[in-house]
């Protein structure tokens, strides 16, 4: 399929470049890139699978400490992925600064020591500072990393790569679940926190060596692109986050207690329903993934967020009885198990991959915002107008979050199709090109230029299109069968192949001919 147009002029706007790329040797898609995913997966399933497993340490709290309240308690979970996201910008910067495997491992024992420290705490406070605090320290360090590399590494599987490492957090957090509630009852909380530490120094230990970026950046990086982060793409995304990461972890923080405070089940069937939401958050990314790379991501999130919204006001909020618990944590797990996978290609999407561990890492903050007002302003609903039992504030409250995130995203997606450059804002790269002295010169004679472009479907060879009527090309073809461009136009060379990469697409120059010879160029490609 082919398409052929002529367009008008328009201004090109000013480029800010802060830093430059470089090529590993290490082609996309690659087994070297599948073997990175799967190292992103036991990462995640040592990190997250500790955060999402941590309702079991919290039925366990509510009868260590009776006289605390259930608000203060949750906020040891809370600060976990809330230190995560907040450190974001950090600890992406440093897996671009340093060797990403010595960022990862130093990450993993800060989180194990954090738990192992959490073992010897005898009050909430101690384990607010350790267990939550220090956790996210070193969790960042971990976790930021795994959840970017999936992006940078594929390109036609890249929701499904994504989808099966963010895999590992759930199936981590369904087997630790059952784990953590086994061990507290054969050996005491202290010493299932210890276990749980010295499993997140070995895994990190173990598998830092396979945690490589693709890509590699030298000279002036900053924090992030000042450009990206300052965009209106990029403040809608922000602000959609913030409600995603509330509506991801509010099911995790409060339906085991739920079940045990509200339906006035044992603290067993609390952990299984703990385990019923990591269990099916696992099936749904298997899903997810394929689904973000038909539709792309934006719908697949919007899907998910009214999915969740559903689930809320049809499942949890009628009915208070185990069965209808269980049935909630199945679909609330299924339908959220894929809103923390969907961020990162959103990401990739708009601002491509070169910049990915630091621009998410920024967008990461985000999540601070969402899970420290969504669990402990939840768990203060449920003090005040529940007293500590009746969970009908808390259900209503994460509703608005669902509902919130799903309105923004849409709106997120409305702005990016009407944009004139196509969907994509990806940052400029400093790639080498083939130039001549022919096309150094302000005025230019017409010339043809072929390019390679990783076009997966019709939406990616629209935003090419889309790019270059914006950009005043004269003529050009889309080819998805042979993946080539052509573009004909008096440009130089080096401002044409921009307007694709711009577009966030994997772009390789091919060759060059004289106007004269155009359409056997459009011809052969």
């Amino acid at each position: 399929m082919s398409s052929t147009h002529s367009t008008y002029k328009h201004k090109q706007p000013e480029q800010t470049v802060t830093s430059t790329t470089v090529n590993v040797d290490y082609a996309k898609d690659s087994a070297r890139g599948w073997a990175v995913v799967g190292g992103c997966f036991v990462i995640l399933m040592a990190s997250m699978g500790s955060s999402n497993s941590y309702g079991v340490y919290l039925q366990e709290y509510q009868q260590v400490f009776p006289t605390t309240s259930t608000s203060l308690l949750s906020w040891i979970g809370s600060l976990q992925f809330a230190v995560i996201s907040l450190l974001g910008m950090f600890s992406g910067a440093a897996g671009e600064r340093y060797p990403l495997p010595l960022v990862i491992a130093a990450g993993s024992v800060v989180a194990g020591g954090a738990f192992i420290a959490a073992s010897f705490c005898h009050t909430p406070v101690g384990l607010l500072l350790t267990q939550g605090v220090l956790f996210g320290v070193g969790g960042s360090f971990m976790m930021i990393p795994a959840m970017c590399l999936p992006a940078q590494w594929m390109e036609r599987h890249r929701g499904l790569a994504t989808c099966l490492a963010t895999t590992g957090g759930s199936l981590g957090g369904l087997w630790m679940s059952l784990a953590t509630r086994a061990l507290i009852a054969r050996a005491g909380w202290q010493w299932s926190l210890r276990a749980n530490g010295i499993i997140i120094i070995a895994v990190g230990l173990l598998v830092s060596p396979l945690m490589r970026t693709r890509t590699q950046l030298v000279g002036r990086r900053g924090l992030a692109d000042v450009r990206v982060v300052g965009s209106l793409r990029f403040a809608l995304l922000f602000l959609a986050s913030v409600f995603v990461a509330g509506g991801y972890f509010a099911p995790y923080e409060f339906l085991p207690p739920f079940a045990v405070g509200q339906v006035k089940v044992s603290k067993t069937w609390g952990a299984n329903v703990s385990s019923v939401l990591n269990g099916c958050g696992t099936v749904s990314r298997l899903v997810a993934g394929p689904l973000a790379d038909v539709v792309g991501p934006m719908w697949a999130l919007v899907a998910c967020l009214v999915a969740s919204l559903v689930a809320v006001f049809a499942l949890w909020l009628p009915f208070v009885s185990l069965k209808m618990t269980l049935v909630t944590a199945a679909v609330l797990g299924f339908t959220g198990g894929s809103l923390i996978s969907m961020t990162p290609l959103i990401t990739a999407q708009l601002f491509g991959v070169d910049r990915l561990l630091s621009i998410l890492g920024v967008l990461y903050l985000a999540s601070t915002v969402g899970t420290m007002v969504c669990s402990p302003v939840g768990g203060l609903l449920l003090d005040k107008y529940g007293g500590g039992e009746d969970y009908t504030s808390v259900i209503v409250y994460v509703g608005a979050f669902y509902a919130a995130a799903a309105v923004l995203v849409v709106a997120l997606w409305v702005y990016s199709v009407r944009r004139s450059d196509g969907i994509s804002e990806a940052p400029q790269r400093d790639n080498v090109i083939p130039q001549s002295s022919e096309t150094s010169d302000v005025t230019q004679k017409v010339q043809t230029h072929v390019f390679e472009v990783a076009m997966s479907c019709g939406g990616c060879s629209g935003a090419v299109e889309r790019a270059l009527k914006a950009k005043g090309v004269e003529q050009y073809t889309t080819d998805l069968k042979t993946q080539k461009v052509t573009v004909t136009t008096g440009k130089p060379l080096a401002e044409v192949e921009e307007i694709i990469k711009k577009t966030g697409k994997e772009c390789k120059y091919l060759k060059s001919v004289d106007g004269s010879a155009a359409s056997e160029v459009t011809a052969t490609a």
